[in-house]
């Protein structure tokens, strides 16, 4: 049971990188206009994080003892972006990137429960 839980961490993981970094280069090489303004830097990070979720999925996948390590990194660091989101920058981000954001967020909170399982 724990094997398969693990497994299906692995592939909400790498889903979830795969959808960040194809999405995110799309929006950055300007072939995917998503209808608002886009930050760069957000794009950027977006895609960092989504190539750093697809390490910790062949990570956790191979049951790694990083696995648990880097994904908790990866939601600390979505967490800390989605309150920059909400505070900072909430009268000039759109909406979309904020509901995004909580998405992930809440997909490798499930994530980290799983691991912790």
């Amino acid at each position: 049971m724990k094997n398969t839980i693990r497994k299906i961490a692995a592939g909400l993981a790498m889903l979830i990188g795969l959808m960040s970094a194809i999405t995110g280069s799309r929006a950055l090489l300007g072939l995917f206009d998503p209808g608002y303004q886009t930050f760069p830097i957000l794009i950027l990070y977006n895609i960092l994080m989504g190539l750093v979720s697809i390490l910790a999925a062949w990570l956790i996948w191979k049951n790694h003892k990083q696995a648990f390590t880097l994904s908790a990194m990866i939601t600390s660091g979505h967490f800390l972006v989605l309150i920059s989101l909400v505070t900072v920058f909430r009268d000039i981000i759109a909406i979309q990137s904020i509901h995004a954001m909580i998405f992930r967020s809440v997909l490798w909170i499930l994530i980290l429960l799983m691991l912790i399982w």
